[in-house]
């Protein structure tokens, strides 16, 4: 007879194996990789990249996407929360028009609509602009330095905000509806209600999205990939398309593996600093 914890343990054990063939390998196998030079051991990559100009660019590039997407992410995701947390009529419709479109398109395919949109000749974006007298000329959207920043940004805000507005969503309808009753006999006003009893009661969800959101924009490489391929001039490079480009365009795949894994240090020391002292509350 299996005592309980070799039972226990036995339960795990298919995860535990999946994790390590899926996560464990293919880490240990990039890190090996990016540690090796001409079959020797080496951190000769790591040296490469900090003293390659271009690494301070993808840094700051990284960054701005990073810092752009998830404040708007945030800031809008919890307002559409906001919205649909209240009972009017076309609310269906209307969260499967700003949700449901955004999260279930593929990666691909929205790169490739906002391309377009964007599109200095014949993009939708351009003339919307110009017909209301916002822009006097076509602006190049994905062929300028800062524009082409500030383009992927807002396509990634507009992919990205719907799993922060259904993370809201869930947290918002979780706080008793007794509390706002009673701040409402008070009283209250609708933003007093809001600082003192929403914000308080959905902030640890709050904090907890905003993590895996900082991870998960990092880590996105198709939108930025089909908009503009890190152009134009690595304006739009991040830590992750770097990685690929070196390691599939100029097939320098062992110094492709050291960005990648150092992306994966950067990460990792974020994920540590974070829950010590925004989660735990220090």
């Amino acid at each position: 007879m299996l005592s309980e914890q070799k039972y226990g343990f036995l339960l795990v054990l298919p995860y535990i194996f999946f994790l390590i063939i899926i996560i464990a390998y293919p880490v240990s196998y990039n890190i090996l990789l990016s540690l090796m030079i001409d079959s020797k051991f080496s951190f000769e990559n790591y040296i490469k990249i900090f003293n390659d100009p271009i690494f301070p660019v993808i840094l700051y590039n990284t960054l701005i996407w990073t810092l752009g997407s998830v404040v708007f992410q945030l800031l809008i995701g919890l307002g559409i929360a906001l919205l649909l947390n209240k009972d009017f009529k076309g609310k269906k419709i209307l969260s499967v028009l700003i949700i449901t479109v955004p999260w279930a398109m593929p990666d691909v395919v929205a790169g490739a609509s906002w391309r377009w949109m964007y599109s200095d000749v014949y993009g939708v974006i351009n003339d919307i602009l110009y017909k209301l007298g916002i822009i006097k000329m076509r602006l190049p959207w994905l062929g300028d330095i800062n524009l082409a920043k500030i383009a992927v940004i807002i396509a990634n805000i507009w992919k990205g905000f719907p799993i922060s507005a259904l993370m809201y969503l869930s947290a918002l309808q979780a706080v008793p509806t007794e509390l706002y009753e009673a701040a409402i006999i008070d009283g209250a006003s609708y933003w007093v209600r809001f600082k003192n009893i929403t914000l308080p009661l959905i902030a640890p969800v709050i904090k907890t999205t905003v993590m895996l959101t900082v991870i998960w924009t990092v880590n996105y490489f198709p939108l930025i990939y089909v908009m503009t391929g890190g152009g134009p001039a690595n304006s739009t490079d991040t830590l992750v398309t770097y990685a690929y480009r070196v390691s599939f365009k100029f097939i320098e795949f062992n110094l492709g593996a050291a960005w990648a894994t150092l992306t994966f240090i950067i990460m990792i020391i974020f994920a540590a600093i974070y829950l010590k002292t925004v989660l735990r509350g220090h």
